[in-house]
């Protein structure tokens, strides 16, 4: 019942059995295992802490305790159980690899890849906690170490569709696009129905610059997955730089459909609408961004999106929501200069490289904008379209700024 994925059938056949034989440590991990599949997590931690208190030594009702712990995110618990299960049997791979997942889950990314050594070292095949440890290093940006690892779990497993698809992320992180999108395929070609492995060939198609082939790709994933609200943010990005904002924005709110409150899918909806010029929809979402958290781009640009449309308390509201942020540090200058507390000269001096010059360019013309200066916005706006990054933000807005002037 439980290899059919009938999973209530098989906890009433594992309770059957214990009315037979109440004292069998293996039926309480299998009826574990199965509460746990139905996310009953309460139940399964239940059932492996009756296995373990029935044969204490059991490592394999410690290990179903950790996952557990794992699943409900109390990951130090889930720590503390799987080192039970490892002092139960030191040589248990398994409890090493589980125990360097969570330790990985914390952000604790030499822990894990000891785990992860200590496993390797029990069983030298273990290709799990080779791809595991593959991306651990992925994590800590040491792309050539995680390429061997997912390479030697791939050599274990021709058909291992995650670790293809893991080592093309490392291949596009460091820029090679066509082997991440030959190892997209791959992982494609092993599991046709994945969407999230043709979403990320997707995204390497963009980053080459086929940006055609990359709106084929997130529509093939949507299509694949109807709630998959990473595709329709990556179709919205997509359609953004092809000029085409409405129907940018009509996927950004797909995906906010489906996450409401996901600050990225809020600010780049946020972001296209005021490159629209809908500057009452484009401050709308950014309260909502600066409700959730506390930065400084999107309380800017709810103030400008305020202030176009003459919002008299929009500077106030600018003033009281800087009061929030812990840094003074770039963009705090930009702030200053739209509240009227530094010059437009004095806010491109505090810019400290290229990057924060460009974007000093963009929110000087802003200022010149609102204060009626268009000849002195221009000038500033056509610095920022001209040297920021087209990815900026800074970059689109001061284009579409331009194009209304």
């Amino acid at each position: 019942y439980r290899a059919k994925g009938d999973d209530d059938k098989a906890i009433a056949d594992y309770t059957k059995a214990f009315e037979i034989d109440p004292r069998s440590s293996g039926g309480y991990i299998a009826r574990g295992n199965a509460y746990r599949a139905k996310k009953e997590y309460d139940k399964a931690i239940a059932d492996y802490n009756k296995a373990i208190e029935i044969e204490p030594k059991f490592a394999g009702g410690y290990t179903g305790l950790g996952n557990t712990y794992s699943d409900k995110k109390e990951l130090d618990k889930a720590i503390a159980a799987h080192t039970k299960a490892i002092e139960a049997d030191p040589k248990y791979a398994l409890a090493y690899s589980n125990r360097g997942l969570v330790y990985a889950d914390k952000g604790d990314y030499d822990s894990a890849i000891a785990d992860y050594n200590k496993a390797i070292e029990i069983d030298s095949d273990y290709a799990t906690a080779y791809a595991n440890r593959g991306w651990s290093y992925h994590a800590k940006k040491n792309y050539d170490r995680a390429i061997s690892d997912y390479s030697r779990a791939i050599g274990f497993n021709s058909k291992d569709a995650w670790s293809f698809n893991a080592r093309g992320d490392v291949y596009r992180a460091k820029g090679d696009f066509d082997k991440a999108i030959s190892d997209y395929s791959r992982a494609i070609e092993l599991v046709p129905s994945r969407a999230s492995y043709v979403n990320n060939r997707g995204v390497a198609y963009q980053r080459k610059g086929d940006l055609d082939r990359a709106i084929s790709e997130y529509t093939k994933a949507i299509e694949l997955d109807r709630k998959y609200a990473v595709a329709y943010s990556n179709l919205g990005d997509a359609m953004k730089t092809k000029g085409d904002l409405d129907t940018a924005i009509a996927h950004y709110s797909k995906a906010l459909e489906l996450y409401p409150k996901h600050v990225p899918y809020l600010t780049d909806r946020g972001y296209a609408y005021f490159y629209n010029g809908n500057f009452k929809e484009s401050a709308s979402d950014m309260r909502r961004v600066i409700e959730i958290e506390d930065n400084a781009y999107p309380m800017m640009i709810r103030y400008l999106a305020r202030a176009r449309v003459g919002e008299a308390a929009a500077k106030d509201e600018l003033e009281a929501n800087a009061t929030r942020l812990k840094s003074k540090a770039w963009p705090y200058a930009a702030i200053e200069l739209l509240l009227g507390k530094r010059s437009a000269a004095a806010a491109i001096d505090a810019a400290t490289n290229a990057d924060e010059k460009c974007e000093a360019h963009f929110y000087v013309g802003e200022w010149h904008l609102l204060n009626n200066n268009k000849a002195d916005a221009a000038a500033s706006l056509k610095i920022a379209a001209e040297t920021c990054p087209k990815t900026f933000i800074e970059s689109i807005a001061a284009i579409a700024e331009l194009k209304r002037l």
